[in-house]
């Protein structure tokens, strides 16, 4: 059995060890909490790196861009830099300097949208149901030669339409060259179809680098402009194994392309893909597949919004974020229900499952956050644990609670006193009162609240008690 052995008389021994953690890691859960690094966390919600990183910084807040729909958001995209455009349940509506103004009702589904030019800009949109239309900027009109599809890109050649009712789903129409009223004119319009191996139909499709990527459920590959009139473009398969949920999630981010599988989120580029989504496992395999078409994504040029429908969710109820800067992962919010989103001069726009479009990042943070820790100082010795040090930044308003745990977070033990707002970053002074702690093996900390914060870093200070067998 192992016996304690006192230290000699006189010798303060508190505070022994001494280590300091910055949390600019982001979020892991693929890994054991023991086996993360230590600036990593094992559940996060609330927080973004848009400002102030390598802080751990809370996330702006959205706020309501017009008026509700008052029915389930069906798209939001945009007329060239002009003007923002949704669906709301069977109405089609722009952007009037704030006021969501009517353009026409159809059909309650999902739509998909292109620009393009038709004797001047155009916005062409599709559900699968209704005739193509395209809007101009000021009217709506039928594309009728066009095909009834529900997946559409364009680049500056010619528009791409699949997913066509009553068609096999793998076949993909091109129009004529540079005329999108013309869609049968033989050896100008056409047809490319993706056959592979275990079938199916085009789950998504863009326009990425002067080819088309167009996906399945668990394949891709990229259509090739020829420059030969006897074939003007060549379908090369890039993977039979890696594919796409949905077209909402398939993200343009400058440099590459990122988007989600049933097994992964994935960054793409010269027809090549990796994995990226390893940190965030715990999120993917809980994502409702029975619910999988509601996920959706966005970016604002530097991060990739991911939402996600998780547990028994229907509409998505977490967001992630991927910064590829620094190749770290977040949660920003959660219980937002967004379905479409986009980057729209300069600023990020989402639309929710009750038809209400927000600003993403309108203003200064105010909901709830949460950050835990990994498990610090595993080792078979038990530690006495002391005191911590926070360098913070708590803005008037701001709520904070600081607990421990010593059992991997399945009871949780309240240390510290209320936080004190300051205009300018803080040292927070934290006792771990040993009857309120116990003796332990390691630990790991917890800090939630709500309204602005941001957390600099903090050092745990404890003693190793000795051990002799």
């Amino acid at each position: 059995m192992a016996q304690w052995q006192t230290y000699p008389k006189g010798i303060d021994t508190r505070g022994d060890s001494r280590e300091e953690v910055r949390l600019t890691g982001g979020i892991y859960t693929g890994a054991n909490s023991f086996d993360i690094k230590d600036e990593q966390s094992v559940n996060e919600y609330g927080w973004d790196t848009d400002i102030n990183y390598p802080a751990k910084s809370t996330a702006l807040t959205p706020t309501a861009y017009g008026a509700s729909g008052g029915a389930v958001t069906r798209l939001l995209t945009s007329f060239g830099n002009v003007h923002l455009v949704r669906a709301v349940g069977a109405s089609l509506q722009y952007d009037n300097a704030g006021t969501w103004t009517n353009i026409g009702t159809y059909t309650d589904t999902n739509w998909g949208a292109a620009n393009f030019d038709i004797g001047g800009a155009a916005l062409i949109l599709t559900n699968g149901t209704d005739t193509v239309k395209y809007w101009n900027g000021s009217a709506i009109a039928d594309l009728s030669a066009a095909p009834k599809g529900r997946i559409i890109a364009a680049d500056n050649l010619r528009v791409f339409i699949s997913a066509v009712t009553g068609e096999d789903g793998d076949v993909i129409h091109y129009c004529k060259f540079q005329d999108a009223t013309d869609w049968t004119t033989a050896e100008n319009a056409g047809i490319v179809q993706y056959y592979t191996a275990n079938g199916g139909p085009v789950t998504a499709m863009v326009t990425f680098a002067g080819q088309i990527w167009v996906f399945k459920k668990d394949a891709f590959a990229l259509i090739y402009h020829t420059g030969d009139a006897r074939a003007f473009y060549r379908l090369v398969p890039s993977s039979d194994n890696i594919g796409c949920v949905n077209n909402k999630t398939l993200v343009d981010m400058g440099s590459a392309l990122m988007w989600l599988a049933y097994d992964d989120v994935y960054i793409g580029a010269a027809g090549s893909a990796n994995r990226i989504g390893e940190p965030v496992r715990t999120f993917i395999n809980r994502v409702n597949t029975a619910y999988i078409s509601t996920a959706c994504a966005f970016s604002d040029g530097i991060r990739y919004y991911l939402n996600l429908p998780i547990d028994g969710a229907t509409t998505p109820n977490i967001r992630l974020v991927y910064d590829q800067r620094y190749n770290l992962w977040t949660v920003s919010r959660l219980n937002e229900g967004y379905l479409f989103g986009l980057d729209f001069n300069g600023a990020v726009y989402a639309g929710n499952n009750s038809g209400q479009t927000y600003k993403v990042k309108g203003e200064s943070s105010s909901g709830a956050f949460l950050v835990e820790t990994k498990d610090f100082d595993r080792s078979e010795a038990e530690k006495e644990y002391n005191e911590m040090h926070v360098q913070m930044y708590a803005t008037s308003g701001t709520s904070l609670t600081i607990q421990a745990s010593i059992d991997q977070g399945s009871t949780w033990y309240t240390i510290g006193d209320p936080v004190t707002a300051s205009t300018s970053a803080q040292n927070q002074n934290v006792i771990i009162p040993l009857d309120v702690v116990p003796l332990a093996n390691w630990i790991r900390f917890r800090f939630s609240g709500s309204g602005e914060f941001r957390l600099y870093g903090f050092e745990r200070y404890f003693k190793t008690h000795p051990v002799q067998y």
